[in-house]
């Protein structure tokens, strides 16, 4: 009796210990269930309310939004595009509204085009964008036809209108709103588009500073294309960066008459970089930026890293665990991209990726040593770019962060290093030109994923706020 006394005085505490951890698990679901539901209606209603406002309004009649359209339906492609017809286009614009536009056409299909609206000082203030766009290598995965320009609220669909269309448009509008008011700024103001970014800006920027150094000695500071905006939801503005730094890129050019050998090779570059993992190195850029930027992080750990990034050379293994754009920030990297043909054998082009401050040669004997390179021919190509950043206590760059953190006072603001993106700025800061990456675009984290791929679009409402902003901060540059 003994025995089976305990025995159900055990079956009945199971039972109890079952019971209520059934109901405190169902107690903890309930709570989940609730904050889920709650959440969920608390975006349903943002988006709600957001839908009765952009659904209300005629894009098609808004002018910004139809200078946008007609520039997204020239078609402007790095490959088989007209960037001529870009610039005429550009210029027609400018021209209406009284201002000369300068035309310049190389060859059959590269152009680049400047404005200028004369201030009290020679000094200008300049508003870069570039007229090609990335080729379209998928047609058939579109929605809508790649340069028709497609408004289907509240979005605007097209190649280049995230990469950098609806940016030169913002500028553009600037302009035409300065004239418009007929004011004469202390600063002057130059509207430049050039061609050829998409493929290194030879007849670009780079043909610009070459060939028209009287006009390139009035840039005071360049507004480009670089910016980054981390957002959830409107109400939800992790960070808002404007670019001042990016890293310096060189180009591996190696040849054989065997495709086998440089596949090999290939091959060795990836398995050397496992095999001998390259430490992070905290450059003045990189710790600029991190500064301000680690406690936007989600993650604690995340934060607690980044904060201290110098504890990183000491603790590879935290580092590797880091997403790549910000292991990116931290470390000199190479990428081989395919072996092709050639009309004498075969070739692979690494494209290197060096830090800020940092030799490039020395560089690339560290991602390639010269081990690798026995036996084939090879050359390294540097480009004519600046190994530094631009100062982040520039008037223009703190009326940027100031003009930001005046219209969205939820977000954090500050500056920014690109990781593995390269604009024409490294070109401007090489010649001692303040260069900065701005975006006024609060555009949300995923819809920045259809840049340069089908269905490339910016969110309406977006763009014409950020057109506004764009305006307001040029007048405040320039007055």
């Amino acid at each position: 009796m003994a025995s089976r006394s305990a025995l159900e005085s055990r079956h009945r505490k199971s039972a109890r210990v079952a019971l209520y951890t059934s109901l405190l698990l169902t107690g903890l679901l309930a709570v989940v269930m609730v904050q889920t539901l709650a959440s969920v209606f608390h975006r349903a209603q943002l988006y709600e309310a957001g839908s009765q406002d952009w659904a209300q309004v005629e894009w098609h009649k808004e002018p910004a939004v139809q200078i946008l359209q007609e520039y997204l339906r020239v078609d402007t492609n790095s490959q088989t595009g007209s960037e001529i017809e870009g610039a005429r286009y550009l210029a027609g614009v400018l021209e209406e509204a009284g201002i000369e536009a300068h035309l310049e056409i190389l060859g059959e299909r590269n152009a680049n085009l400047w404005a200028v609206l004369e201030g009290e000082e020679t000094g200008a203030v300049v508003l870069h964008n570039h007229i090609d766009v990335e080729p379209i290598r998928h047609p058939e995965k579109w929605r809508f036809p790649p340069f028709s320009g497609h408004l289907e609220p509240p979005w605007i669909y097209g190649r280049g209108v995230f990469d950098m269309k609806s940016l030169a448009i913002a500028q553009l509008v600037a302009m035409l709103d300065l004239k418009h008011k007929g004011l004469r700024p202390r600063k002057s103001l130059i509207f430049l588009a050039t061609g050829s970014e998409e493929v290194g800006s030879d007849l670009g920027t780079r043909w610009v500073q070459r060939q028209h150094p009287d006009l390139v000695k009035r840039f005071d500071v360049v507004l480009t294309e670089g910016g980054v905006v981390e957002a959830i939801d409107r109400n939800d503005v992790k960070y808002w960066g404007t670019s001042f730094a990016q890293k310096q890129y060189a180009k591996l050019v190696v040849c054989s008459a065997r495709a086998e050998e440089l596949e090999q090779f290939r091959r060795q570059i990836r398995d050397y970089a496992s095999f001998r993992p390259q430490l992070p190195f905290v450059t003045d850029e990189a710790r600029t930026m991190l500064t301000t930027y680690y406690p936007t992080r989600t993650r604690e750990d995340y934060r607690a890293s980044l904060k201290d990034p110098d504890a990183l050379l000491l603790d590879y293994q935290t580092f590797v665990h880091l997403p790549k754009y910000l292991r990116a920030m931290l470390r000199n990297e190479a990428y081989p991209g395919k072996v092709r043909p050639t009309d004498s054998g075969f070739e692979i082009v690494v494209n290197i990726h060096v830090l800020p401050g940092l030799d490039v040669e020395q560089a690339r004997r560290e991602l390639v040593p010269d081990w690798m390179l026995w036996g084939v021919d090879w050359r390294l190509l540097r480009e004519p770019a600046a190994d530094h950043g631009s100062p982040v206590d520039h008037p223009a760059f703190r009326t940027i962060i100031e003009g930001i953190e005046e219209r969205f006072p939820q977000a954090t603001v500050g500056p920014y290093f690109l990781p593995r993106t390269a604009t024409d700025a490294r070109f401007y800061r090489r010649g001692g030109i303040p260069s900065y990456g701005f975006s006024p675009f609060l555009l949300l984290t995923p819809d920045t994923l259809t840049g340069n791929n089908p269905d490339e679009r910016i969110a309406l409402p977006a763009y014409l706020d950020g057109v506004k902003m764009y305006s307001e901060l040029v007048e405040q540059l320039v007055r």
